[in-house]
């Protein structure tokens, strides 16, 4: 997720009990608690290592993964928005799938019920200043940014690692969004905060329906439509559609090949979520990356004090594992195209296409609180009730935008090399 609460080193500080509303409706701010705080003093270096390192090598093959599944690719996202192809659908949904089996399977086994309960109330936190309004616009500005760009957060990076064209230019854009958002993220959060703070953030908490009942059977509907899909939609039709002037030649190396099947990447993808919920106790999600980074110049206490968005996501494991995440996304992406020799082969938009592209993503992740992967496969996976709005409002953005682009007959502009304008 993206907008994170409190965390030290990793560990969650706040719970359930501390979410909520006063008594006047509105919500309150979460408190750490002081045996949490003294449970994060015993964290050890090694033990913090350790679990960066799970996150960099879950980025790798995330990357990896994205790669594979070709939904890096600008075509691929800016045609799933016209419906001309369904790769981006189809590894979205298996991922999605895979999340909310995982999630399920967590909340049923005795052991790991607390890791589930510990995710869930810190995807909730990050709701506290969020409401109707940012979900259905922050995502709608963020699906316009997808389109343009042929982009998301954390694909962005994949696409730098393959050396997509200008993907390094939608990159700035989006540290530019980060840091431009977050100088004015107070006076953001002040307008746009809802008044009244629901009582029930997820779906299976408003019916009073366990966890484990609500999640495994919409993962197993997910599946078989994503089978549906496969079925009908051949995925060796949308790899003609990207490579219409090229022979792909079949591969019996799965490292080497240039392809695999979207619905596979997208249960790895899924999958990836175990791994970091026992790590850092989170769920996957990119965007507050970019704004760790560009905050690391609050280097006094008085900048620090000016501007408290920044200054919240500068340091701690909570924010820097995303930055090691994404990290390894950029390597994983650049490991899978030189094994499969597709290393600049990818086009990409223009260069002002791919900065305001990128801005506008990063702008519409942080009003909303997430981005694809934080609201698209973690909020769904947990049920949470703005990530259901938020998804069809994000893609209500880039199909809009997708059939705007289409009619201009500017979709397919895509450039050969980087710096082409």
């Amino acid at each position: 997720m993206s907008e994170k609460g409190p965390f030290q080193n990793g560990n969650k500080v706040a719970d359930s009990s501390s979410a909520g509303s006063n008594s006047d409706g509105s919500c309150m701010e979460l408190r750490i608690p002081d045996d949490v705080k003294d449970e994060n003093k015993r964290v050890s270096i090694p033990v913090v290592a350790v679990k960066l390192s799970i996150c960099f090598i879950a980025g790798i093959v995330f990357g990896f993964a994205l790669e594979k599944g070709r939904v890096f690719e600008p075509k691929s996202i800016r045609h799933q928005m016209v419906f001309e192809s369904f790769i981006m659908l189809k590894m979205f949904l298996s991922a999605t799938g895979t999340g909310l089996i995982v999630f399920s399977l967590l909340s049923a086994i005795q052991a790991t019920k607390p890791y589930l309960a510990a995710v869930s109330d810190e995807f909730v936190s990050c709701f506290k200043e969020k409401g109707i309004l940012t979900s259905m616009t922050g995502p709608f500005i963020l699906g316009v940014g997808m389109t343009l760009s042929g982009a998301c957060p954390g694909m962005v990076l994949v696409q730098v690692g393959a050396w997509t064209t200008n993907s390094i230019f939608t990159l700035i854009g989006c540290l530019f969004g980060a840091l431009t958002y977050g100088l004015i993220g107070p006076l953001i959060s002040k307008i746009s905060k809802p008044k009244k703070c629901p009582e029930n953030h997820q779906v299976h908490s408003t019916f009073k329906w366990p966890f484990f009942a609500v999640a495994l059977p919409l993962g197993l509907l997910i599946g078989v439509v994503v089978v549906i899909l496969e079925k009908f939609w051949d995925w060796q039709r949308d790899l003609r559609d990207l490579y219409s002037n090229k022979t792909l030649h079949e591969q019996d190396n799965i490292f080497t090949a240039v392809a695999w099947r979207p619905s596979v990447s997208g249960v790895i993808i899924g999958l990836l979520q175990l791994p970091i919920v026992f790590a850092v106790k989170d769920t996957l999600g990119g965007s507050s990356s970019y704004v760790t980074v560009v905050s690391q110049w609050l280097v006094t206490k008085k900048l620090q004090e000016t501007f408290p968005y920044l200054e919240k996501k500068r340091t701690g494991l909570g924010n820097w594992w995303q930055v090691l995440y994404v990290s390894g996304a950029i390597l994983g992406g650049a490991i899978s195209a030189f094994l499969s020799n597709t290393i600049a082969t990818a086009h990409g938009p223009s260069i002002p296409t791919a900065l305001l592209g990128g801005i506008l993503m990063l702008w519409g992740a942080r009003l909303a609180a997430g981005c694809t992967s934080g609201h698209g496969l973690s909020g769904l996976g947990l049920l949470a009730w703005l990530s259901f709005l938020a998804v069809p409002f994000m893609f209500a953005g880039a199909i809009v935008t997708g059939f705007s682009m289409q009619a201009a007959r500017v979709l397919d502009d895509y450039k050969r090399y980087t710096l082409d304008t």
